[in-house]
C-alpha cells in the first residue's frame, strides 16, 4: 500500500512542477513562442534576431514615438505563455535610463502614443534562467501594453 502512495505522490509532484513552469508549449523557448503565436493566430508585425516579437493590436500613426531619456507612461499586463498573469497596472519610466527588462524596452520604443501592442520575448530578454517572483526561470514572457503619453 505504501508503494501506491509513493507513486501517487510522485505523479502529483511531477504535475505540480510542470504546471509551475507556466506553459502548455514544448521545446525550446523559440519553439514555445512559435507555438503560442500559432495557437492565438497572431500576425507578428516586427521581430528581432534575439527572439523579440511585436504584434500591434491598435495603431495610431500620428502618435509620438518614445525617444531615449523620455518619460513613458503606459498601462500593461504581463503573463506567462500559459496566460497566468504575474503583473499589471500603470507604469511610468524613463526609456533607456530606468531599469526594465530588455524585451520590454525593445517593445516600448516601437509603440507610439495611443497604440496598443503585444510583446513576446524569450527569457534571455526577460528574467533569464533565474526568474523572479512569480516568474519561473527560462520563461518566455508576454506583455500587453498601451502607451498613454511621453514627456521630456
Amino acid at each position: 500500500m505504501k508503494f501506491k502512495h509513493i507513486i501517487v505522490l510522485a505523479l502529483c509532484s511531477f504535475w505540480f512542477i510542470s504546471c509551475e513552469k507556466g506553459s502548455d508549449f514544448s521545446g525550446t523557448e523559440a519553439e514555445q513562442i512559435r507555438q503560442y503565436i500559432a495557437s492565438k493566430n497572431l500576425k507578428v508585425d516586427d521581430s528581432t534576431s534575439t527572439g523579440f516579437k511585436l504584434i500591434y493590436t491598435k495603431r495610431n500613426p500620428s502618435g509620438s514615438l518614445p525617444k531615449s531619456r523620455q518619460s513613458v507612461n503606459l498601462d500593461y499586463s504581463g503573463t506567462l505563455l500559459s496566460g497566468k498573469k504575474f503583473d499589471s497596472g500603470n507604469f511610468s519610466f524613463r526609456l533607456g535610463i530606468d531599469g526594465v527588462v530588455e524585451g520590454f524596452k525593445l517593445g516600448v520604443e516601437r509603440v507610439r502614443v495611443g497604440e496598443k501592442a503585444t510583446l513576446i520575448f524569450p527569457s534571455s530578454l526577460g528574467y533569464g534562467s533565474s526568474g523572479t517572483s512569480g516568474i519561473p526561470g527560462n520563461s518566455p514572457l508576454v506583455f500587453d501594453i498601451e502607451v498613454l503619453s511621453v514627456s521630456n
